[in-house]
């Protein structure tokens, strides 16, 4: 099992250049999991986007991207306004030159492309993610989504899952100061499975 206190970058640079969906069970985990990840990243002097649908990021600032300000030059974090364009606030994505990018969360993504046509909502999802990993292919970023569990549009078994129009599907599991990254879906990490504490 890797560890990601002592190599932060084993957890990213299998990432690097795909798309990757984190299946989250509850917001505490997603809290933690926002903690972790932004801890390996300052640990591996990488930098970020977040582009925060839920305004999750932006309400726990003070917890995800603590000890920094607010000023700080290795994060990025966009919230869309209400109302806005949805697939206009995506786009900014592409124009990002942080190495991680990171959307929270799909589930999101997915209710507010059904707000103006609800049929068209699986296409143009799966649009985004196929855009998403071209750009992580040929810009080697890391695309880091976020997605709470409960899953799917359409019939079972008759269309993919929404996690499944990554590259890599993976578990999150958080007990007390360890958090623990399984992959359900793609090759990464030795083992498949990645652990680093909570800071």
């Amino acid at each position: 099992m890797s560890s990601g206190f002592r190599h932060p970058q084993s957890f990213f640079g299998p990432l690097t250049g795909k798309t990757s969906t984190f299946l989250l069970e509850s917001r505490q985990d997603n809290l933690a999991f926002a903690r972790a990840i932004v801890g390996l990243m300052r640990a591996s002097g990488g930098a970020c986007t977040v582009m925060d649908l839920d305004a999750f990021y932006s309400s726990h600032a003070d917890v995800v991207f603590a000890p920094t300000s607010v000023g700080d030059s290795s994060w990025t974090l966009r919230v869309p306004p209400p109302g806005s364009d949805i697939e206009a606030e995506v786009s900014q994505l592409f124009g990002a030159s942080q190495s991680i990018l990171i959307l929270d969360s799909l589930n999101t993504l997915y209710h507010l492309f059904s707000l103006d046509d609800g049929s068209s909502r699986g296409r143009r999802l799966g649009f985004v993610l196929a855009s998403l990993s071209y750009l992580a292919r040929t810009n080697s970023k890391s695309v880091i989504l976020c997605m709470y569990r409960r899953e799917g549009f359409g019939r079972p078994g008759t269309t993919r899952s929404i996690s499944g129009l990554s590259d890599i599907t993976a578990s999150v599991e958080v007990r007390e100061s360890e958090l623990t990254v399984r992959a359900d879906r793609g090759s990464v990490w030795p083992g498949g499975l990645f652990s680093t504490r909570i800071p």
